[in-house]
């Protein structure tokens, strides 16, 4: 976590030296994918369970802290959580806190252009029809994805490290309806029982 900490501050202290705005951006998007890890390591860290780690509560303080990194103090941009508490193994905590980086950052990025105002939304669900699998969507109300998504996809590095991440964790992911983006998985853990949210 130390570690991580330290790469983000250097990033951070490389950006204030850019002028070029891209660059600038390419920067701080790394440290919001550093974060990620780095606030993983602390809930393993505070909770004394280093097997597993709560999804739910990792993802919400996850993208709470991005939201509000990124937004500041605007009021225009809602966040939404319905997150379940689900055990997972850190091997899939990772790419989940990394992909849900990636998509709330496009949600605020591409969404709401001109400061329109709007809500961006994360849900974690068990699936009432197989309890051995979650539901993982991000969405938000905004202006939905471009007429060339598709092929912009291609093009987009954050995009294809959604892809590749949920590959990592052996799921299915959805574009669409509107701007949603659905991840579906098995947890290498056992769910616990709990209520089902369809």
């Amino acid at each position: 976590k130390n570690n991580l900490q330290v790469i983000t501050s250097l990033l951070r202290l490389e950006s204030m030296r850019r002028d070029s705005i891209d660059t600038r951006a390419v920067l701080s998007d790394m440290q919001g994918r550093i974060r990620s890890m780095a606030l993983l390591h602390e809930s393993l860290y505070r909770t004394g369970m280093f097997a597993s780690v709560d999804l739910g509560d990792y993802l919400g303080r996850l993208v709470t802290q991005a939201f509000q990194s990124q937004i500041g103090g605007g009021e225009a941009l809602q966040l939404r959580l319905d997150l379940h508490s689900v055990r997972v193994a850190m091997d899939q905590a990772t790419p989940c806190g990394l992909l849900v980086n990636e998509l709330v950052s496009n949600c605020i990025k591409h969404g709401f252009p001109d400061g329109r105002a709007g809500e961006v939304r994360v849900q974690l669900h068990v699936l009432p029809s197989d309890h051995h699998q979650v539901r993982l969507r991000v969405s938000d109300t905004g202006v939905g994805l471009p007429a060339d998504f598709a092929s912009r996809r291609r093009q987009s590095l954050g995009l294809q490290l959604v892809s590749d991440l949920s590959s990592q964790l052996g799921g299915t992911l959805l574009f669409g309806p509107g701007s949603a983006v659905t991840l579906t998985f098995a947890p290498e853990q056992p769910l616990a029982p709990q209520e089902v949210v369809p």
